[in-house]
């Protein structure tokens, strides 16, 4: 089901961009390209100069903006859309009623590498797997049948 208003999205997308646009002129290195594999990156990023965590000043805007990238990752390759009222969830996920990539960040910055990026992105997915709702066999980021970094860690889960 599409947003009722869709520049209702456009606050979080336009803070995910303006987020890679910031990080790609102070650390290219990172490559932040709205990839799976670049929430790990981000994740290394943020272990190197902000952990231990509540050891550095983070501000709201930096949060908002890791978990808006964060759920743009999410939404281009899992679905989903930001809620249609502008609430700080993703919905339209499947079985999943709602998620909170905004939460995670501000978690990731609190609590350190156990509320890691990349595992909530994964999580997610595991999630939508599970329950057969994942679009085109995760977007091509890990269908468990063909292999891939999505598959392999589905794998893990398996019983």
């Amino acid at each position: 089901m599409a947003s009722v208003n869709p520049e209702q999205d456009a606050p979080y997308q336009q803070e995910a961009g303006e987020f890679l646009t910031v990080m790609d002129e102070m650390a290219p290195q990172i490559g932040l390209d709205y990839s799976v594999d670049s929430l790990q990156r981000l994740d290394q990023f943020i272990s190197e100069h902000f952990d231990p965590p509540n050891t550095k000043v983070v501000s709201e805007a930096l949060t908002l903006r890791v978990g808006c990238y964060l759920g743009e990752v999410i939404i281009r390759h899992l679905g989903g859309e930001w809620n249609e009222d502008g609430k700080p969830e993703i919905n339209e996920l499947g079985p999943v009623e709602a998620i909170y990539p905004i939460e995670r960040a501000k978690q990731r910055f609190q609590n350190g590498k156990q509320d890691s990026l990349a595992w909530y992105y994964h999580s997610v997915a595991k999630k939508l797997y599970e329950a057969g709702t994942t679009p085109g066999g995760l977007n091509g980021y890990g269908d468990p049948d063909e292999g891939g970094v999505v598959g392999f860690l589905i794998s893990l889960f398996k019983k």
